[in-house]
């Protein structure tokens, strides 16, 4: 019983001290995520599977991409490969240069939606997509979004010449 009880206690100091009080992580946006009740981004589109009335959510994911116009959107990868799109309420905005990679905590609702060709078109214009890419795109398409109402992104240092590349997102060295 005493073993129990001084398990639960070490248990309860280690994840309190893995929370979103302290260590490399920045919040940004009007509400405040708690990382400790985040469960996997696979785990959220499993839960939406099975009870599509179920939409708000904090999930984790590691970053893939963000909005290199002004940091409005990130995208994440879901273990098909397809990429989910994360917007930002009241278009609150992160770093556009977060690294790719970098292990965010999202909170807020998951959506369908029918992305029309102008604003698909806009996004790939944030993305700096080529030109050609960007003509390619004609028609609406319909997909799970999630709009956040705050976000807590791992704070990775940037190198001293502050460069990072646009294609890759990992950081340029000297």
């Amino acid at each position: 019983m005493i073993r129990t009880f001084l398990f639960l206690i070490a248990s309860s100091f280690i994840l309190n001290s893995c929370g979103n009080q302290g260590g490399a992580y920045k919040s940004y946006g009007p509400e405040k995520v708690d990382s400790l009740i985040a469960i996997d981004l696979n785990d959220m589109l499993q839960q939406l599977e099975q009870n599509p009335e179920k939409l708000k959510f904090t999930f984790t994911a590691p970053i893939e991409e963000v909005c290199q116009t002004a940091g409005c959107w990130a995208t994440v990868k879901k273990d098909n490969g397809e990429l989910l799109r994360v917007r930002f309420k009241d278009h609150f905005l992160i770093p556009k240069k977060t690294r790719v990679g970098s292990i965010a905590y999202f909170k807020g609702e998951a959506y369908w939606d029918t992305i029309s060709v102008e604003l698909q078109k806009h996004f790939a214009e944030d993305s700096k997509m080529s030109q050609s890419e960007i003509e390619k795109i004609n028609t609406p398409k319909f997909e799970l979004s999630f709009e956040a109402a705050g976000v807590l992104v791992e704070d990775v240092p940037l190198p001293k010449n502050n460069q990072v590349d646009n294609q890759t997102g990992y950081h340029q060295t000297d």
